[in-house]
């Protein structure tokens, strides 16, 4: 892909739509097959695309940044688990087009996420992070997930064992911040 040439400012985050589904499929098979970004190891074709896009909600979003018409980076929220337990429970993936790094793409892209988890009610977010992946370690750990785990050589891609590192963010609702005291006294 060609270097990112708007301001990231121009950026504009958005819900993702069916027809963003190559653009983020060309970014998810790039991951794949040249990375140990994902431990996934097949590329989505377009059905598989079109089925990952649709397993999202409101409550699950998909969400691209996109400058002008061009996907630069994505993001989604998945479920934990599948246990009704683990219903305020996500996992959150977060993925910024080759040439358009180092922009702070996937800190909105997070971000945002963030705010739409909290907005869905989910009390906890998790990351599941491969090891080697410095840069979404570092952008997790900015935007105030805390390491909880290791699992340990537990995916094997590219002929090599992969730890992967699991962070989580548990999400203070906007409802626990009390409200201001009618009784006490102000100052006009």
């Amino acid at each position: 892909m060609a270097e990112l040439a708007v301001e990231v400012a121009m950026i504009a985050l958005r819900p993702a739509r069916p027809g963003d589904n190559p653009q983020i499929a060309a970014i998810w098979n790039h991951e794949v097959a040249e990375t140990d970004a994902t431990t996934d190891s097949e590329p989505r074709d377009a059905a598989a695309q079109r089925a990952w896009l649709e397993r999202h909600s409101p409550v699950y979003p998909a969400i691209v940044a996109v400058a002008g018409e061009r996907v630069v980076a994505f993001g989604a929220l998945a479920p934990y688990r599948p246990k009704p337990s683990f219903a305020h429970t996500v996992e959150d993936s977060v993925y910024v087009a080759p040439g358009c790094r180092g922009r702070g793409l996937g800190a909105r892209v997070l971000a945002e996420l963030i705010r739409l988890a909290r907005a869905a009610g989910h009390h906890s977010i998790l990351a599941r992070v491969t090891a080697p992946n410095a840069r979404s370690l570092s952008l997790h750990r900015a935007a105030g997930f805390a390491q909880v785990g290791v699992e340990r050589e537990v995916a094997r891609k590219r002929g090599r064992w992969l730890d992967v590192v699991v962070m989580q963010l548990v999400l203070e609702p906007a409802s626990s911040v009390p409200p201001p005291d009618p009784d006490a006294a102000t100052e006009i």
